[in-house]
């Protein structure tokens, strides 16, 4: 029986005696295969094996977005008259139309409507004017004896004012009444009168002061006054009567007059 042929070890390090190419064959002409010791190999193939091998696709980049082309001539008139498909373009425009005739209609009643009140505002003010000119025409034969009445109360007021004055304690005899007395009665009758004038649009004119003013007031006397009363007022003589407004006897008056002395440069 043969023994078996003892075959050298592979050397570790590279080092020993080349392998014969008549008994490797083929493979005589590759290079030799050299392994490093388990103990160098083992924990770098720990690691090769933890390591995540899974191939990491690249990031695409989106294509960019072109622009979406005009559809063809007619296809939008075509879609909007197909059957079953609601076109709400005539109806705005209709709608349109409308809002705008309203308008229109709107702003014409409006200056019809300024229109007729100026008219208005013009015949309320001709009426206005021809009543009081009818009133003024018609009351003033009326007022005019009403105010020489009131002239003659307010003079014997006048006197027995005087009167009193003169002798303020004078015996008063039997049957006879004093100044005082007297004169509350005609106040009386003033206040009753004028009260009736007044009912009829007669109003009575303030007491004039001042400057005399030819619009209101007649001058029924002039009295010598000093230079820096010339033209004014001194007394009033009779009261003036407004009738409606309108004036219907100016106030007479007693105007002052500066004369400067004779023989005076």
């Amino acid at each position: 029986m043969a023994e078996p042929k003892q075959t050298s070890p592979t050397p570790r390090f590279g080092k020993g005696p080349k392998p014969d190419a008549s008994k490797n064959g083929a493979e005589g002409s590759a290079s030799p295969v050299f392994r490093l010791p388990k103990f160098f190999t083992q924990g770098a193939e720990e690691g090769i094996a933890s390591v995540d091998t899974t191939p990491v696709a690249a990031p695409v980049a989106a294509p960019p977005k072109m622009p979406a082309a005009p559809p063809p001539p007619g296809m939008a008139e075509a879609a909007a008259n197909a059957p079953g498909n609601f076109n709400v373009v005539p109806h705005l425009n209709e709608l349109r139309d409308e809002i705008e005739r309203l308008t229109e209609q709107i702003t014409q009643v409006n200056e019809r409507e300024s229109s007729l009140e100026r008219v208005f505002d013009t015949l309320h003010a001709e009426l206005s004017d021809y009543k009081n000119d009818f009133l003024y025409e018609h009351l003033k034969p009326v007022v005019r004896p009403l105010l020489f009445l009131f002239d003659s109360i307010e003079q014997f007021d006048s006197e027995m004012a005087i009167t009193e004055s003169a002798a303020p304690n004078a015996p008063v005899g039997a049957g006879t009444l004093s100044a005082s007395v007297v004169r509350e009665n005609v106040h009386f009758f003033r206040d009753q009168l004028v009260e009736a004038l007044r009912v009829c649009e007669v109003t009575e004119m303030e007491a004039p002061k001042g400057a005399f003013n030819p619009k209101f007031h007649k001058a029924v006397d002039v009295m010598s006054v000093p230079r820096e009363q010339d033209g004014t007022i001194v007394r009033m003589v009779r009261t003036g009567w407004f009738l409606n407004g309108q004036l219907l006897r100016p106030a007479e008056v007693v105007v002052g007059k500066f004369r400067a002395p004779t023989g005076s440069q």
